[in-house]
């Protein structure tokens, strides 16, 4: 008897263990049902909250009739002049009438209603789609703005008739701060590049745009109290040393952003970040000289900008330690706040005064001990477009619940996603391209509108399985940024591939003593055939993977370094060529650190290798073979001032060309860990080149674990 109850306890604690473990795989749910996304006719980012699609029709005509109340203009206007725009691109002709002067049956109308008890958060909007026309419903200006965004995602998608769909969507963000930040303290960007970016983030929603003015190697405002500022001596040369942001510069963008519903906030970085300030003035931030300068400073800043156009200022305050902490942060805060301002500074940094917004930048700042007072603050602990590598980043975003809480509140702000290029760039246009800011920036978009109900940091590192509902979810997103991709994105970088499909057993870690060569107990890869019990093999999913994270995050130490082992298999219905997206470990933007450029014929400078039935995949003849080496950080070093080229990371290269054969093909990697700070993962991503000359998915091709059709 005690036997049987012994079994029976055993079943029930294994049913109820699987049973969490279904449950894990599955509890990531987004904001909207699967059944609603896949029910789209249109790819839209981010999705809208609310949604119904109708069967009815709405006919763009050659002239269009855009319809608002005379007495609302001023909070149409901007949403106006941004449907013009779009309506021109598509060559229909529009005229601007007056509400009170249109008849109700005009069918080729545009309506804007403003509405002062419309029940949603400020900047939602109700965007209407019928047979009889169009009707835009908000109550604030970026609410109107944002309908017209969304209205131009669907009429890209019209179809051949020039019809777009019938819907009724009510939309509003979750959280009130949706921000992009660029560093142009390090690397000068013109105004021109950066009202090109700012026009684009508008499209997805963002209302934000940090604006880091000052770092290491020059302060970028223009100042006439204190030109040496600006002399190019007083700057870190090869770092665009002759350029300045004059205060016309300056009001300029900002008139540009609010146009678009964006709001500049500038940083003054201070104390850190200011290598520049000593030489210039012959003493520190810190000291009482050194505070009276940068008083002056903010003074003039504010002065010439005044609070309506930009209403927070930003003192930075982060990695660095003074004598004299409270006293700095102090004054800087009471200087800004004389101006009329509020300040904002990062987390970890000097410590805050109370009301001080706090703009937190490591993992799970947004609480627990970091968070030790009631001050509002920003989220940005995921949010570095620079530090992860380009497929990474569409992971985290898309998985990250921002502020750790579904929507935001008046302590829980939103979201900034940062572009750091802290080494030299020389040609600044791929500063898009080797920080994957546009297919990193729209995922962002998604997660700091809609907000993300559930919780699993897992899922920002290690894809859910194929086949749950959170991979599900991720699929679904690929599909509707591939979309955008193809529609907006034919002039700029985005380097993405789908990879939410791509399966693999992982074998391993082998460990083996640093001093052993790489490939010593492993030159016959059929070892894996012989492989004893105490070896852990699983099932991983994605054509990014991040070894350490797939360990559970395990503490990797000297002197054990670790080798791991990846079968997957291809099928083919005829010998043919293939390309895919493959590669292994890169560098963080922030700094060089990694083994650098492959030799000749070689796809990873620590001994990795790709075999394809049997045989060694090469690598190609690179530019630089065996270059750009540098197994510690960078910062601030010579080694930062060299420019990354394409060939050092796998998005911005060539794919790899693949030979298949008839049948299954095999597929095994050997991914080591050749030292304890590198960037552990293995990319292999099949793509093909679209009509545009793009290297998108290539759905033709699937990688899974084991033979199975």
């Amino acid at each position: 008897m005690k036997k049987t109850s012994f079994l029976l306890f055993y079943l029930l604690l294994f049913l109820k263990l699987h049973a969490q473990s279904t449950n894990n795989n599955e509890q990531w749910r987004g904001p909207q049902t699967l059944q609603t996304l896949y029910a789209a006719p249109v790819s839209l980012i981010p999705f809208p909250q609310k949604v119904k699609w109708t069967r009815e029709k709405w006919a763009l005509s050659s002239t269009v009739i855009i319809v608002a109340a005379e007495n609302k203009r001023d909070i149409t206007a901007n949403a106006i002049r941004s449907l013009k725009e779009i309506l021109a691109t598509n060559s229909i002709n529009t005229n601007l009438k007056a509400a009170e002067k249109v008849g109700k049956n005009l069918s080729n109308t545009i309506h804007f209603i403003h509405e002062n008890n419309l029940s949603l958060k400020d900047e939602g909007y109700v965007l209407q789609i019928s047979t009889s026309g169009i009707q835009i419903k908000a109550r604030d200006e970026t609410g109107f703005y944002y309908a017209v965004q969304t209205l131009r995602q669907i009429i890209a998608q019209k179809n051949v008739s020039k019809q777009l769909p019938g819907c009724n969507i009510s939309d509003w963000p979750a959280f009130g701060l949706r921000g992009f930040m660029h560093d142009n303290g390090r690397n000068f960007q013109s105004i021109e590049m950066l009202k090109a970016q700012l026009e684009k983030l508008s499209w997805y929603k963002f209302n934000t745009f940090h604006w880091h003015l000052t770092d290491n190697p020059a302060w970028r405002p223009q100042s006439n109290i204190y030109p040496q500022l600006n002399h190019p001596k007083n700057r870190k040369a090869g770092r665009d040393p002759d350029s300045t942001y004059s205060f016309n510069d300056i009001r300029e963008l900002i008139r540009y952003a609010r146009e678009r519903s964006i709001t500049i906030i500038p940083e003054l970085d201070m104390p850190g970040h200011s290598k520049y300030f000593e030489p210039t003035f012959g003493f520190k931030m810190e000291s009482e000289q050194g505070m009276q300068v940068l008083e002056k400073l903010i003074d003039e800043f504010c002065k010439e900008i005044p609070f309506s156009d930009c209403p927070i200022i930003h003192l930075g305050s982060d990695e660095v330690r003074i004598p004299n902490p409270v006293e700095f942060i102090g004054r800087m805060t009471a200087r800004v706040k004389a101006n009329g301002r509020r300040v904002m500074v990062w987390n970890p940094g000097l410590p805050p005064n109370p009301g001080t917004i706090e703009q937190v930048w490591m993992d799970d700042a947004t609480k627990g001990e970091r968070r030790k007072n009631s001050n509002p603050y920003v989220d940005s602990y995921g949010g570095y477009l620079n530090y992860f590598d380009a497929f990474t980043l569409i992971q985290r975003y898309f998985f990250q619940q921002i502020c750790n809480q579904p929507e935001g509140d008046s302590l829980a702000l939103g979201g900034i996603v940062c572009c750091w290029p802290d080494a030299r760039v020389d040609d600044k246009e791929k500063i898009a391209l080797h920080n994957a800011v546009w297919p990193g920036a729209i995922t962002y978009s998604e997660a700091v509108w809609c907000g993300r109900p559930q919780y699993n940091q897992t899922y920002m590192n290690v894809l859910p399985p194929v086949g749950s509902t959170a991979n599900k979810y991720f699929k679904e997103f690929e599909i509707r940024l591939s979309k955008q991709r193809k529609l907006f994105f034919t002039k700029e970088y985005f380097p993405y591939a789908a990879f939410g499909s791509v399966e693999w057993m992982m074998t391993g870690p082998f460990h083996r003593d640093i001093n052993e060569a790489i490939d010593k107990d492993f030159l016959q890869e059929g070892v894996l055939a012989k492989l004893p019990d105490s070896i852990p093999v699983k099932k991983v999913t994605g054509g990014i993977l991040r070894f350490a994270e797939l360990m559970n995050g395990k503490k990797l130490a000297n002197p054990a370094m670790e080798t791991v082992y990846l079968t997957a298999y291809i099928f083919s219905n005829k010998a043919k060529q293939i390309h895919a997206i493959t590669g292994f470990e890169t560098a963080a933007r922030s700094n060089r650190r990694s083994a650098g450029i492959p030799l000749n014929g070689k796809w990873d400078a620590n001994g990795g290798a790709i075999i394809i039935n049997d045989k060694e995949l090469p690598g190609p003849v690179w530019n630089n073979p065996g270059g750009n080496r540098y197994l510690q950080a960078t910062w601030e070093q010579p080694p930062n001032e060299i420019p990354f080229t394409d060939e050092e990371f796998y998005w911005s290269r060539l794919p790899a060309a693949i030979q298949l054969q008839k049948g299954w093909n095999k597929i095994v990697v050997r991914a080591p860990r050749a030292y304890r700070d590198q960037n552990w993962i293995f990319v292999f991503v099949p793509v093909r080149k679209d009509a545009n000359g793009y290297w998108i998915e290539d759905s033709s091709v699937h990688i899974k674990a084991t033979k199975n059709r």
